[in-house]
């Protein structure tokens, strides 16, 4: 197309300014990327936050969800209701002394909410300044008194910004995710190109100047790849006949050693698993 082609000149250039095309094209691709999935994990983060909120043991989760206004006393001066956790092998104990705890304990107040487990949430209500003995005593029965307070307008309003943070993340996926699919595209052409240079390079370093090497792409299957090194080890064996006996001495050598086998011609793998993966999934 004419981005490509003004992206990647079909005039031949030097290898140093292929190689500032790849670098302004990368860096732009991991610019946008750290930006976008930024955004995206933020959302993502404070919804996972408030959705761990909503699960787990009643001792942690979030009991708003749980109750309703009619199981507290609203707007008393003097009384106060509040949520207790008790193991369920422990009803019998809690029910025979919920209102000794401490003084001025509403008998007959206890109501049972919601089991969950081995526990059991309930409801009791007391004088506000008896709170805190009542807190104490519990914790010594392994009665778990938890810190809340039914707040109508902040349950409204916690409910919505969970509504609208699950929006949000769905709203922010599909165009990150169409966004992955094409740069992933655009970060792939680059790959090919640093292939390119690496390949041109290790040839001249091996074969010598002038360049008037081949250069060929072959994507065999899986069962055929020892055949086709058998048929390019015939055609392409003379280029280098001796190399293959000095082998320790020439090391690691980039595009000549693979897997510890040598190869007369240069030999680059291109890994595309993580696209068999994509399809997968």
């Amino acid at each position: 197309s004419s981005g490509i082609n003004a992206e990647w000149p079909l005039r031949p250039g030097s290898i140093k300014e292929i190689h500032d095309i790849i670098a302004k094209n990368i860096t732009k691709v991991e610019k946008d990327f750290k930006t976008k999935s930024n955004t995206f994990n933020t959302i993502k983060t404070n919804l996972a936050q408030y959705e761990k909120k909503e699960s787990g043991s009643l001792l942690t989760r979030n009991l708003a969800p749980l109750v309703k206004e009619e199981d507290f006393v609203i707007s008393s001066e003097y009384l106060v209701t509040v949520c207790v956790v008790v193991p369920k092998s422990s009803y019998k104990e809690w029910e025979g002394s919920y209102w000794k705890l401490a003084d001025f304990v509403v008998p007959g107040s206890s109501r049972l909410i919601l089991e969950d487990g081995e526990m059991g949430l309930f409801t009791v209500t007391m004088f506000r300044k008896t709170l805190d003995a009542f807190k104490n005593n519990a914790r010594d029965k392994k009665f778990t008194v938890r810190e809340f307070q039914y707040n109508k307008e902040k349950i409204k309003s916690s409910t919505v910004e969970i509504e609208n943070l699950r929006k949000a993340k769905a709203k922010a996926y599909v165009p990150l995710i169409k966004w992955l699919k094409g740069n992933f595209s655009e970060a792939f052409v680059n790959w090919m190109h640093i292939k390119a240079l690496r390949l041109f390079t290790e040839s001249v370093l091996r074969y010598g100047l002038p360049a008037t090497f081949m250069t060929a792409m072959l994507e065999p299957n899986r069962k055929s790849e020892k055949k086709l090194r058998d048929k390019l080890g015939v055609l392409y064996g003379s280029l280098d006949r001796n190399a293959g006996d000095n082998q320790e001495q020439m090391g690691d050598i980039p595009g000549v050693f693979v897997s510890g086998d040598y190869f007369p011609y240069v030999y680059f793998d291109v890994n595309t698993s993580f696209v068999e993966a994509a399809q997968d999934f």
